[in-house]
């Protein structure tokens, strides 16, 4: 079995409206002169775990993200890896 860290980031598709991102902005011209400032509110889950190979991991944190991470109707995912293995 190789050992696989899979990060994935959820956060709001760009259709729907994101109010806590909103009030940050706000909050943030208040405090600051910052041009152009943008931001995303999400959530970041970090799934460390074994698996046979890449594809059996990929397929196990897609499951994970699909069915219990993320709203498919409201979020959207992003999922960013890396092979624990390597680094011995």
């Amino acid at each position: 079995m190789k050992k696989f860290k899979a990060i994935v980031n959820v956060g709001l598709k760009p259709t729907i409206k994101d109010i806590k991102s909103a009030t940050l902005k706000d909050a943030v011209s208040h405090l600051l002169d910052i041009e152009n400032f943008r931001c995303k509110v999400g959530s970041r889950y970090i799934l460390e775990f074994e698996a046979k190979n890449k594809i059996d991991a990929e397929n196990k944190v897609k499951i994970i993200a699909d069915e219990i991470l993320a709203n498919s109707v409201i979020e959207e995912y992003e999922i960013l890896w890396e092979d624990l293995d390597e680094q011995s």
